[in-house]
């Protein structure tokens, strides 16, 4: 079948629609033990929290074991290993990218402990119908706002974006948005990567998280960069959402078994994997690349699987596993090693 746009091509394997979990990646052919699969660069949204940004390398994901990167950036709120780190995260941010963090780090900056509303609780997911709502809630407020933008002088509209600015901020929650909106901005042509990915029509976790998003997509409107404002839009916010949901490669350390979670990304050309609790292939970080690696012999036809869970979470029982994927990833794991078959 025909790859979907931005999907991995290789002589090693293809990618199927399968009838119970979509899209999945199976060998072309037999292929032997320690074969490297494929090396993702394609990064397109990250996420390092707030709380690691002086002690994890914007760039390279490289984990100071929390004596502090000396190389700091004030202005945009990151820290970097090594000149050549910032210089390539500069390249790629570019002078709109540089201008959009320096203003999301002026606004977070004093301001980084009112996201502790954020935290994970037990609310349930909003629904369908919640989430449009919400969205069209705020419509009216943006409107004013980007009318304040193009240069209105009228007390409603400085009001509404004043208003926007006041309100409790989510910094986690605004740097993934600003990540994917300046993605879409510098990297038009692999766009239709993320839209291609699998789609989670209810992404957020709670109302509280729904909440974070409108309101970060009102105060964005207010400091963005004016090239940035055309695509933040609640269309793209929400393509964002629904596509990293599933689809999103958590970032953590690496000379630890990952003890230590730093934040996430997605890498739209590495999320084609299914999950299985008993993997063929293994993952492994290289920086901002991640790479996947034959586990042990594969036969012609044979599904390509890693595994969702941190090193630990694979140790963990069959149910404390499910408990994991089913909060996490929205689905019941129904592989060889949860089945019993190996």
């Amino acid at each position: 079948m025909a790859h979907p746009h931005g999907a991995p091509v290789s002589e090693l394997f293809e990618i199927r629609c399968t009838p119970n979990s979509g899209r999945a990646v199976f060998a072309s052919h037999d292929i032997p033990a320690d074969t490297a699969i494929l090396a993702s660069h394609d990064l397109a949204i990250t996420v390092l929290l707030r709380e690691y940004r002086k002690e994890v390398c914007a760039y390279c994901f490289s984990y100071d074991y929390g004596n502090g990167l000396k190389l700091r950036e004030s202005s945009i709120g990151f820290a970097f290993c090594s000149a050549d780190c910032q210089q390539k995260w500069r390249e790629d941010a570019g002078e709109v990218g540089l201008a959009a963090w320096t203003a999301v780090e002026d606004l977070t900056k004093s301001r980084s402990k009112e996201d502790a509303e954020m935290q994970d609780g037990d609310d349930p997911r909003p629904t369908a119908k919640q989430i449009t709502q919400a969205w069209e809630q705020v419509a009216k407020q943006a409107a004013l706002i980007r009318l304040a933008r193009q240069g209105s002088n009228s007390k409603r509209h400085r009001k509404s974006m004043q208003a926007a600015l006041a309100a409790p901020i989510s910094p986690d929650v605004m740097v993934f948005c600003v990540s994917g909106i300046l993605f879409r901005y510098a990297k038009p042509n692999a766009w239709p990567s993320v839209l291609a990915l699998a789609t989670d029509s209810r992404p957020y976790h709670n109302t509280r998280d729904l909440v974070a998003f409108t309101r970060s997509y009102l105060q964005l409107l207010a400091i963005l960069p004016e090239p940035l404002l055309k695509f933040t839009t609640p269309e793209i916010l929400f393509v964002l959402s629904s596509r990293d949901s599933h689809n999103s490669f958590g970032i953590r350390s690496l000379e630890d078994e990952g003890s230590e979670f730093f934040g996430y990304g997605c890498w739209p050309g590495a999320s084609y994997f299914n999950h299985s609790c008993g993997p063929n292939l293994t993952k492994n970080r290289v920086g901002r690349v991640w790479k996947f690696t034959t586990a042990q012999d594969i036969e012609k036809g044979e599904e390509l699987c890693i595994s969702y869970l941190s090193v630990e979470e694979r140790k963990l029982s069959r149910g404390r596993r499910m408990e994991r994927l089913t909060k996490t990833w929205g689905f019941e794991c129904k592989c060889k090693r949860c089945e019993g078959v190996i």
